[in-house]
């Protein structure tokens, strides 16, 4: 069986039309996992027993019903996939990627699980992130697998769904799903050349999710194409009971032949790598009959980081109470100590830092300060990039302020690492949708590191920005 460096779902399938079935797809991945990711390290653990066991079962309805048919009942029928391990799946492993989670075994599915087994899809990998999804680099495991980008091992893939997007960039799985609250899709996707969707916030179910931030938190697709992207988002699309954030209206499909797409000169700025800003000058300047670039502002932008840290952090600190290890998370016995403070003491340095970030400014004298004043300036942010939307169908932005940078760079300094966040953040904020799409690359001591292009549009219009794309491809 031979596939394409980087697969999609359509060259998975045509090896199904030669005959192949599910079982020998499915070694046949979890094989290419072992071999190309030895260096890069985006995988925490293989699910084989189960991966082998949803191959059997969709072996056994092809069967019965034949490839045809049986693709019509299930788009992603055998198709390899990878999770980030924060994503429950029932009697398989979860961890979050802390100690204080080590030895959990999830007790139910996710409902990205369950929409993605129904669609046809096999598990196959759980992939690495920082721990509860905190950071901009996949550096920081709490048990200290570091993963590298495909394009130079010296580089980061981008956090925290770093490990997802690794995984299809090396070609090692078609598809991957991240979660992003800050641009942990979006980043990586940018700093791996591929294709990274930021849902409408309750567009997709959080339920089985391991809560990061409650109000921003969405999962996303990250592929090889921008078909798949689709595919994909539109089966985990889809209104859960379980999620009381969960949206049940979707808006009619997009007919537009014209589009304007908004550039906000606040993201062109001072601090966005001269190189990065060429490639989308040399976009600007291209010719196209349906689309039209006009200069817009975002003047609150200066703000976005600081609300979206504030808010963030109080949300982090409220989810991560619960992690006593006495109800909830790892117990650490010992005849020294308090068995709270042990427990908690597993917690690695950033979920430290945001636990007490997030105490101290949702604390009684600084709550009005703080947090009420951020939760004041969101809504005025989520306003204004509305606003903005009215006149232009979409806004073109950088994902990142420069490419792929080297393992270790930021490590030492939290707070260069957060301005890494500074392109991502306005969109959890107004809870509208974002698409990453390789846009080119630049040259940084010899590699060729991509770069993305971001397409931000309004709440639950994703077809626009899948659209979209599909123009700026061609």
């Amino acid at each position: 069986m031979t596939l394409p460096a980087k697969p999609t779902v359509a060259d998975v399938h045509e090896l199904y039309r030669q005959g192949k079935s599910v079982l020998e797809v499915t070694e046949l991945f979890l094989e290419r996992i072992k071999t190309l990711d030895a260096e890069v390290q985006s995988v925490v653990r293989l699910t084989e027993v189960k991966a082998r066991s949803e191959a059997e079962a969709l072996d056994t309805l092809l069967a019965e019903k034949g490839l045809e048919n049986t693709l019509q009942e299930k788009p992603l029928f055998g198709i390899p996939y990878a999770l980030k391990d924060n994503i429950l799946v029932e009697g398989e492993a979860l961890t979050a990627q802390s100690r204080i989670l080590e030895g959990y075994t999830a007790t139910y599915s996710s409902d990205v699980y369950l929409q993605l087994r129904e669609a046809g899809g096999v598990l196959i990998a759980q992939t690495n992130m920082d721990e509860f999804a905190f950071g901009s680099s996949t550096e920081f495991s709490g048990f200290g697998q570091i993963t590298k980008n495909p394009y130079d091992l010296e580089r980061v893939p981008g956090g925290t769904s770093g490990g997802s997007a690794a995984l299809v960039a090396l070609g090692a799985v078609p598809v991957a799903i991240g979660t992003d609250t800050g641009g942990s899709i979006r980043q990586p996707a940018s700093f791996t050349g591929t294709y990274g969707l930021r849902p409408t916030y309750g567009a997709v179910s959080r339920w089985g999710i391991v809560a990061s931030t409650s109000s921003f938190d969405q999962a996303g697709p990250l592929t090889n194409s921008l078909a798949d992207n689709r595919l994909v988002f539109e089966i985990l699309r889809a209104h859960s009971t379980q999620d009381q954030t969960s949206l049940k209206a979707v808006p009619k499909p997009e007919t537009k032949k014209e589009f304007i797409i908004g550039v906000p000169a606040e993201f062109f700025a001072e601090g966005l790598a001269a190189d990065v800003k060429e490639v989308f000058e040399k976009l600007q300047n291209t010719k196209f009959n349906n689309i039209t670039f006009k200069p817009v502002s975002l003047s609150l932008s200066e703000y976005t980081l600081a609300t979206y840290y504030i808010l963030q952090t109080v949300e982090a600190a409220a989810n991560l109470e619960r992690f006593d290890t006495v109800r909830y998370g790892h117990q650490v016995t010992g005849e020294h100590g308090n068995l709270y403070t042990r427990g908690r003491g597993q917690f690695g340095d950033e979920a430290k830092r945001r636990i007490m970030l997030g105490t101290y400014t949702s604390s009684a004298g600084y709550y009005d300060a703080y947090y009420n004043k951020a939760c004041t300036v969101r809504e005025k942010i989520r306003r204004e990039i509305n606003e903005v939307l009215d006149e232009a169908d979409a806004l073109l932005m950088p994902a990142s302020p420069f490419p792929a940078f080297k393992i270790g760079e930021h490590a030492g300094n939290p707070l260069e690492m957060y301005l890494a966040d500074i392109m991502t953040v306005t969109q959890p904020i107004s809870r509208v949708p974002a698409l990453v799409v390789p846009g080119g690359t630049v040259e940084r001591e010899g590699k060729e590191l991509p770069v993305g292009f971001q397409l931000v549009t309004k709440e639950q219009h994703e077809r626009t920005l899948y659209t979209l794309a599909e123009e700026l491809n061609q």
